[in-house]
């Protein structure tokens, strides 16, 4: 009569090749994760531009002050941090002081200092002194600390990703 020879070694061999695999590709997985949210983040951006050139299109030229203004063009992206439809109601609205406000990337401008929540968008307008409705908007996006999404250039320095206009 033959023993049963159990194969533990076997097993335990293919357990440590398969925590292996998992600790060399688990790192670069999070990593490529975190960059197509902020991708993701970046295309619903311009999912908002589209509403807002769309609205413009239909009132000569001018942005909309309100989210209410724009929501007839507005379709609702997903927020790749919260797994919901980002509707106008989630969106930060705020109005800009100078006419340059929208271009400034800086972290330290208007726009750096804009918070929201993760994977979130802002909506930012400038309304000239003799008028009513804006001329200049910009738009920002929310990384997964609430911040807006930001790029480290290659000269070190560090500028925020905005949609203006």
């Amino acid at each position: 009569m033959k023993k049963f020879h159990f194969p533990g070694l076997e097993i335990l061999i293919v357990i440590l090749v398969g925590t292996l695999i998992w600790l060399l590709g688990n790192p670069q997985y999070k990593a490529k994760e975190k960059i197509n949210k902020r991708y993701l983040v970046r295309v619903n951006m311009y999912t908002l531009r589209m509403a807002i050139e769309n609205y413009a299109a239909y009132n000569d030229g001018k942005f909309p002050k309100s989210l209410e203004d724009f929501k007839k063009f507005y379709i609702p992206p997903v927020n790749p941090y919260q797994g919901k439809s980002i509707i106008p109601e989630d969106i930060t609205l705020f109005q800009y002081t100078s006419k340059k406000g929208p271009e400034n990337q800086s972290p330290n401008s208007e726009n750096g200092k804009i918070h929201g929540s993760p994977g979130g968008l802002a909506y930012g307008y400038f309304i000239p002194e003799e008028e009513t409705l804006s001329s200049d908007y910009g738009i920002l996006g929310f990384d997964d600390k609430g911040v807006p999404l930001a790029e480290k250039l290659p000269s070190g320095e560090t500028e925020i990703f905005v949609l203006y206009e």
